[in-house]
């Protein structure tokens, strides 16, 4: 800190004339460079556009990626992709001075990945990325060694958490991480782009191109089942503790948890112009989805079933992609996805998990009941997170959140009752065979019904006028006290 003078301002104690001020551009060319290696801010702004540009690639493939594996070890990178694109961004703009205008890129940095989005197939794609992480691996340990541990140190931190992150052989969300591709193509396509002279310089928020496409029906394995339209994927029939249910429970939350991965995926991708801490917190939201269809996986090969046996589907994600009522592309369209998916899906399992939970635990499930544990924990930032966006974006259209939401319920669900109804009315025996299994008693006997879970929903962000509307859903039985109690005079 400077010291002040008499007067209590650093260096303004007495009155100048004819003064020079110091021009700042010859920081630039004092011995050594400004900072403690030359062209540190384009080195910073190169990494954080490979890494948003990479997370942009990766949103926009993972839907359409089959293979599970490979699809959610694609997803897994996203979250870190997005972290650490934001902290470089920050701190080019500290060494900028706050100046926004001055983080600027070249195009031709991220044309390979451009390409890759454009031309590339399913598995093209899956060993690029792998490419893009060893290219970024071999650039954040070549800065490493050139930064100052006092200069740098919070730069430092960054740098040494992405080589950390980036060399770590499981990924994100606890699966073993592929090996690296073979393919070096991309990798060297991103050296020399970095290397040619710099084109015409673009704002870093305004650099990422416009979705190729649109993607009605995700991707999944080929050589596996989907059920007849209308069909309910799974439903009890006997007992939790049989094999044939607990394989049915598992897949269909398998299912569950790819179709909103890949909505989200495509959320951030369609809609790149959104800021990058929306991006971020669609990232952090889908990541979280990534690991819990791996944790339903994981419980599939613990109990030695084969999901290869098992049928598939993307139904949440078809149901809830596009609308007649929103145009394709729009921030309307944009602002449905996400009420469905975490304002009504989402909060939705916050009532019907705990009634899960304790099923499983009523019939020994320890393991099936801790996992889902785990996942009720995350349904509640979800919820959060998605009333937080969903009403930014609202007060920007005009939109009145919870009339909205109303209506992409109606929408959403009367969708899956025209389709159930066609099924059922296509065979009678058939619709009065899954009616008699659907209304008969627990099998189990579990005493358990849902409720609207008021105090949960309220520490995510909803009010009392939300809990009325799903109570008025009619989804949960069991009346929650504090509904009538908020009603009182």
């Amino acid at each position: 800190m400077l010291p002040l003078g008499p007067r209590g301002h650093r260096g303004l104690w007495r009155r100048y004339v004819n003064v020079t001020v110091p021009d700042r551009t010859e920081r630039d060319h004092r011995p050594g460079g400004r900072w403690s290696s030359p062209h540190l801010i384009d080195d910073l702004l190169h990494l954080a556009v490979i890494e948003r540009s990479a997370a942009h690639v990766i949103a926009g493939w993972v839907p359409k990626v089959g293979e599970l594996d490979e699809k959610l070890a694609l997803a897994a990178g996203l979250e870190g992709h997005w972290l650490r694109a934001i902290a470089l961004r920050q701190h080019a703009l500290t060494l900028s001075e706050r100046d926004s205008d001055a983080l600027t890129a070249d195009r031709g940095w991220i044309a390979p990945l451009h390409a890759l989005d454009h031309q590339g197939d399913a598995p093209l794609v899956v060993a690029a990325i792998s490419g893009v992480r060893q290219f970024l691996l071999s650039r954040y340990r070549e800065l490493a060694e050139r930064l100052d541990p006092m200069l740098d140190a919070r730069l430092r931190a960054t740098v040494h958490r992405a080589v950390d992150d980036l060399a770590c052989p499981m990924t994100p969300i606890g699966t073993p991480m592929p090996p690296p591709g073979r393919d070096t193509s991309l990798r060297t396509q991103l050296e020399i782009a970095r290397s040619a002279g710099d084109t015409h310089r673009t704002p870093i928020d305004d650099l990422i191109w416009a979705p190729i496409d649109r993607v009605q029906v995700p991707a999944r394995p080929a050589a596996r089942q989907r059920p007849p339209t209308g069909a309910r994927a799974h439903f009890r029939k006997g007992s939790r503790l049989t094999l044939e249910d607990l394989a049915g429970e598992l897949n269909d939350n398998v299912m569950a948890e790819l179709s909103a991965l890949e909505l989200l995926c495509r959320c951030s991708y369609e809609h790149p112009d959104q800021p990058w801490p929306t991006h971020l917190a669609m990232a952090r939201h889908a990541t979280d989805e990534a690991r819990h269809a791996a944790i339903f996986r994981r419980l599939l090969a613990d109990n030695g079933i084969d999901e290869r046996e098992l049928p598939q589907h993307g139904a949440n994600y078809e149901y809830g992609y596009e609308y007649p009522e929103c145009e394709p592309g729009s921030g309307r369209e944009l602002v449905w996805r996400l009420l469905i998916l975490s304002t009504v899906l989402e909060a939705l399992a916050i009532d019907k998990l705990p009634v899960e939970i304790a099923g499983r635990d009523w019939v020994g499930q320890a393991d099936f009941a801790r996992a889902l544990d785990c996942i009720a924990a995350d349904e509640l930032f979800h919820a959060e997170n998605g009333l937080r966006l969903t009403r930014r974006l609202c007060d920007q259209l005009g939109l009145n959140p919870i009339l909205e939401r109303e209506r992409v319920h109606g929408r959403f669900f009367g969708r899956q009752r025209d389709v159930r109804t066609a099924y059922l009315e296509a065979d009678p025996a058939r619709a009065a065979a899954e009616i008699a299994i659907l209304e008969a008693p627990d099998p189990d006997g579990v005493p358990y019904v849902s409720r609207t879970e008021v105090e949960l929903r309220l520490r995510c962000g909803f009010t009392l006028d939300d809990c009325d509307q799903v109570e008025h859903w009619g989804y949960n039985p069991a009346r929650h006290e504090l509904l009538d109690a908020a009603r009182e005079p």
